[in-house]
């Protein structure tokens, strides 16, 4: 394992992978208010000060962890898509399951303009070969709601295997792992 403190840049053919920069508040206050984007994450749009709040918590991931979040943006024009990458967030859903407590989660969220182009399945599969290559252990998990049947369809193109149910009521999510190749 290299030890990481700051978020690489990751390069496909078509997508940036970078570290958050202050900068970006404008453009991820404009994807964290997005209720396509909110429906299956937050739940609300996000004020400017939540959006700066997580902002924030990107850069002491990879500080702390030696893995986080990157900000997904388009190679040719520079715009801003989303952000994909890995977390440890210490969910109330997952208290309890000792088992995944170091198991990095993944998760990804892009703007409606970049939906149905691949770019989600090319961020996901650029931040789990690095995950591959770069992290001990060979488990990653993410949490999807059941109505989100996008990423579901994405979780399974690369790898993730449904496991269970986990939480009640509007709460539910579906709990997907995926073994390192």
């Amino acid at each position: 394992m290299t030890n990481i403190n700051a978020a690489p840049t990751l390069l496909t053919p078509r997508l940036r992978l970078r570290p958050h920069r202050a900068d970006d508040l404008a453009s991820c206050v404009e994807l964290w208010q997005d209720p396509v984007v909110t429906r299956h994450t937050t739940g609300r749009p996000l004020t400017r000060q939540d959006v700066w709040t997580r902002l924030l918590r990107h850069p002491g991931h990879w500080a702390l962890l030696g893995f986080g979040y990157w900000v997904a943006e388009e190679r040719e024009s520079g715009r801003l898509m989303g952000e994909v990458g890995l977390g440890r967030f210490k969910r109330d859903v997952l208290a309890g399951r000792a088992e995944l407590a170091k198991v990095p989660e993944a998760g990804w969220v892009l703007l409606p303009w970049a939906h149905g182009r691949g770019y989600a399945h090319e961020a996901v599969t650029a931040v789990l070969d690095w995950r591959d290559g770069q992290l001990p252990g060979n488990e990653t998990f993410c949490l999807i709601q059941p109505e989100n049947l996008a990423s579901l369809r994405l979780a399974a193109k690369v790898g993730f295997l449904e496991r269970e149910s986990v939480g009640e009521g509007s709460e539910e999510v579906r709990l997907l792992v995926r073994e390192s190749r």
